[in-house]
């Protein structure tokens, strides 16, 4: 059976998108579990009129707000199910995305070595989101082929919950944002992921959305911001993403008040010190554009 965990905040004026795309998967074999980042609207409420149906199994858990991250991190320690994907509350799963999760695992669930199978998004006008790949399936990793090959543009991953149990998000204080990344890097490290050149859902990025507010909200969480930037600098990385990342993290700590020392793993140190200069100058830049949207 196969988890569909939402995290979700403040999002009762549009959660029944997602709803309706799952009562109207062509397999059922799924549970749908939501996780309520601490919301102050009606959620609950909305979802007990789900669970009143009994069209699909709903789980529902309630939280203190900390973050989309913290969220994903109490849904996957309450599943028992061996898959899950992660729909966020704003977006649908296309109607055989279900079936395509499972026909996919069932092909390589006995593949230890892979720990996560990728599929495409597509906008509402079923434009693609990215690029499209030259084959049908490529098994590669998030580094390797996502980053070092620039095939960029949010995918729907589906994981092992056991793999996830092991990589769960960090947590800075009382730091609200983190990017996934920092995770899907660190599992990428150790195991592969099957990517399917096959569209299984459909998203859009609203105001409200984070997508849309990722600089600030990294200006918000400086140290997440921080430590993402750090994985960045693994020499698995090509020499101009770690510059780039080596400006961020240095940024990014400075905002923060760390050493530039508190986070690096196998950064240089010598290198972050060369581009401390052009950090800051590109973060004055930045904090304008922040002052501006805030």
């Amino acid at each position: 059976m196969i988890t569909v965990l939402t995290p979700t905040y403040n999002r009762s004026y549009i959660l029944h998108k997602a709803y309706r795309s799952l009562i109207n998967q062509t397999n059922q074999d799924f549970e749908w579990l939501i996780v309520d980042d601490g919301s102050t609207d009606d959620t609950k409420q909305l979802i007990e009129g789900f669970i009143g149906e009994c069209k699909i199994k709903i789980r529902y858990i309630k939280k203190e707000n900390h973050g989309k991250h913290t969220a994903i991190n109490v849904g996957v320690k309450h599943i028992d199910n061996p898959y899950l994907v992660i729909l966020d509350s704003d977006d649908s799963l296309l109607p055989n995305a279900i079936e395509e999760i499972d026909k996919y695992w069932k092909k390589y669930g006995n593949n230890q070595s892979i720990a996560c199978i990728s599929f495409l998004r597509k906008y509402p006008n079923d434009e693609v989101i990215g690029k499209r790949y030259n084959e049908s399936e490529i098994i590669s990793n998030n580094i390797d082929f996502r980053y070092n090959q620039a095939l960029l543009g949010d995918m729907c991953e589906t994981f092992r919950v056991e793999v996830l149990k092991k990589y769960p998000f960090p947590v800075f204080g009382n730091e609200r944002f983190l990017s996934e990344a920092i995770v899907w890097n660190q599992i990428a490290l150790k195991y592969d992921t099957v990517y399917v050149n096959n569209a299984i859902y459909m998203g859009n990025y609203l105001e409200d959305g984070l997508s849309k507010n990722i600089l600030i909200n990294r200006f918000k969480c400086p140290k997440g911001a921080a430590a993402n930037a750090n994985i960045f600098l693994l020499k698995r990385f090509k020499l101009t993403i770690r510059l780039k990342n080596a400006i961020l993290y240095d940024g990014f700590s400075m905002i923060a008040n760390n050493k530039c020392t508190q986070y690096i793993s196998e950064a240089n140190s010598k290198t972050l010190a060369i581009l401390f200069l052009p950090a800051g100058l590109l973060f004055k830049f930045w904090l304008k554009i922040v002052a501006k949207k805030q």
